[in-house]
């Protein structure tokens, strides 16, 4: 890949149509990441499981994901995005037929396995592809439109689905067939017409002395770094907790019906589209990165109080509430902006591996404590409105912990490249 610095002349028309297949991949992965929580009563139902093993099934994925963020920026580096993004949603296609056709815990487990492992190349192909084929001047806005573009993913996986669902008589397994079918004509379109570079490139970006471990090594000494990861897990995790996990099944216990549910959480995405685009676009303008994310810890901690709080069953006030912990999320949006001016430039698919695996790492690991402690609680299979909201108050504790770790951890870049490893080494 050419993270050289040197801006190529753009075909505009080509460069935003490879940025835009990047995308639709992305939002075939996020869909799929979020779908089994507007289905979570009826897996658990037809797979006769319980609750902590739903939550495994669901962490699955997320484990898979987290695992291959590094190999996966080591990956594209070396061998670029086509034959890799091509192979990635093949294997999702198969996993999302294979978990439709799943009859017990084991293979739906490791059928979401699957899905996560090529899942793990969505966002890392769409950063990449972001640095290489549009302006890097604009790189978090790019970023921050990928993320409101691919966001349409989990949000049509909530009341869509949810009322697709209710059309076929609960019968979920023929959606995850429709979902193949779709990911077998993606990797058709991915084969074709994908490239790697804006210009052939020969050169490889790994320098021949420095082996994998090395690279890591070099990241991983720069103290900045562990601040911006450790600020992105506990940032974003809100969101997989409430959007992929428990949100739904929470708002059913509080005596909605699943579609009005659905509806409700897929604003969680919405927000995080929304916020992606406003706090990328304002950290590039003003050319600080750390009033972004102040702001989104800030709005994350009063956002998830008020939904755990309130016993309004005002649809419209709960979607704002869910609109505003996902616009919190976004700021996992900027700390890839943030560990791009912390990395050198030809280790930054390597940096956004590591920066992804903490996010996903934080979002495998800590559902299932969670839903282990409200299982607990509710002392049977059935989570209770009790029992959710016990074991949901760690959210804002979450935020909380973001917002200190940016006030006092993380320093500001200015939106430049900065030198800690040229001083360190």
């Amino acid at each position: 890949m050419n993270f050289s610095g040197k801006e190529q002349k753009p075909i505009a028309f080509f460069n935003f149509f490879i940025w835009l297949l990047a995308i639709i991949f992305f939002f075939f992965e996020f869909f799929l990441r979020v779908l089994p929580a507007t289905f979570s009563q009826s897996i658990i139902t037809s797979l006769n499981i319980s609750a902590q093993q739903f939550a495994l099934i669901g962490s699955a994925y997320y484990l898979t994901y987290s695992l291959m963020q590094i190999p996966v920026g080591i990956l594209i580096d070396q061998f670029g995005t086509r034959r890799l993004v091509t192979l990635a949603a093949a294997t999702c296609s198969i996993g999302a037929l294979w978990f439709g056709y799943t009859e017990s815990f084991i293979p739906a487990f490791i059928s979401r396995l699957m899905i996560g492992f090529g899942s793990s190349f969505g966002f890392v192909t769409l950063v990449v592809v972001t640095l290489n084929w549009l302006p890097k001047k604009y790189f978090a806005f790019f970023i921050g439109c990928g993320q409101f573009l691919g966001a349409i993913g989990p949000l049509l996986a909530g009341a869509p689905i949810a009322i697709l669902l209710k059309d076929l008589h609960n019968n979920w397994r023929i959606i995850f067939l429709f979902i193949a079918i779709f990911g077998a004509i993606l990797t058709l379109l991915f084969a074709i017409f994908m490239r790697d570079n804006p210009v052939p490139n020969d050169q490889p970006i790994l320098h021949k002395d420095e082996s994998f471990l090395t690279n890591i090594k070099i990241l991983l000494s720069v103290p900045q770094i562990w601040w911006i990861i450790t600020y992105a897990g506990f940032n974003y995790v809100a969101l997989p907790l409430l959007g992929a996990f428990w949100g739904t099944a929470y708002l059913e216990s509080r005596g909605f019906d699943k579609p009005s549910a659905a509806f409700m959480v897929s604003m969680i995405w919405v927000g995080l589209a929304a916020g992606s685009v406003l706090f990328g676009r304002f950290s590039d303008a003003t050319r600080r990165r750390k009033p972004s994310i102040i702001i989104c810890a800030a709005l994350g901690i009063v956002g998830s109080l008020f939904i755990l709080i309130t016993t309004s069953m005002n649809t419209y006030y709960l979607s704002f509430l869910f609109f505003i912990v996902g616009v919190a999320g976004s700021g996992q949006n900027i700390s890839f902006a943030l560990i791009a001016e912390r990395s050198p430039q030809y280790l930054h698919a390597t940096a956004f591996g590591i920066n992804n695996t903490a996010i996903m790492a934080f979002a495998a690991l800590i559902p299932p404590v969670v839903t282990s402690f409200m299982h607990n609680i509710s002392q049977n299979k059935k989570l209770t409105e009790a029992s959710f909201e016990q074991g949901l108050i760690v959210i804002p504790v979450f935020f909380a912990i973001s917002l200190l770790i940016t006030l006092f951890g993380i320093r500001e870049t200015y939106c430049k490249q900065q030198d800690e490893i040229h001083e360190i080494f």
